[in-house]
């Protein structure tokens, strides 16, 4: 005879087994494997979802190393480089000028921005550039302080070995992408 119920026992069948905490009954996938210095093979148990009298509620959860996971700032910085007014770019008459005053502003409000990732901007003196004045001319020619875009800087690339994810967007920070303009349905 069972210890469980037997709306439990339809869902056990080999390869599994159940566990019962207080009154909840949950699934898990049951193997074992050798581990040198151990005499016996070790049990390895990995959770399938929690057993209901509805039925079985399949954890939505996948699991990811946590070893190859890095965080970047990515909302501000998203919308920066989205919004660069193409006066700026051409004041500049070289592309690649532009893009690294661009990075030098980004990295003076958000030094975690994806776009830096592995790499670290040109100085200023390298560039010959006042960043307190690219700063005010990027401000004036864009139409708005950047201190109205650091809510964004809440926006995250969790960039890990099997995919990349962008953090949840709130709906304020969805109403600043809106009102600059900025498509965040391409993020």
């Amino acid at each position: 005879m069972s210890r469980y119920p037997d709306w439990v026992n339809e869902y056990k069948e080999k390869g599994t087994s159940v566990k019962r905490v207080g009154n909840s009954y949950y699934l898990y996938r049951t193997t074992s494997r050798r581990v040198p210095g151990k005499k016996y093979p070790q049990p390895v148990q990995s959770f399938i979802g929690t057993i209901t009298k509805e039925g079985l509620v399949c954890s939505k959860v996948r699991k990811i190393s946590t070893e190859t996971v890095t965080v970047y700032e990515y909302g501000f910085s998203y919308a920066m480089k989205n919004l660069m007014p193409e006066k700026f770019r051409k004041d500049f008459q070289d592309d690649v000028k532009a893009d690294a005053v661009l990075l030098n502003i980004i990295y003076q409000f958000s030094p975690t921005s994806y776009l830096l990732r592995d790499k670290e901007p040109p100085t200023c003196e390298e560039l010959r550039i006042s960043l307190g004045v690219q700063t005010k001319k990027f401000e004036r020619l864009l139409g708005v302080a950047l201190s109205k875009l650091l809510p964004l800087c809440g926006v995250y690339l969790v960039e890990a070995k099997e995919c990349d994810m962008i953090s949840k967007i709130t709906p304020e920070m969805e109403l600043l992408f809106t009102e600059l303009g900025v498509d965040i349905h391409a993020l």
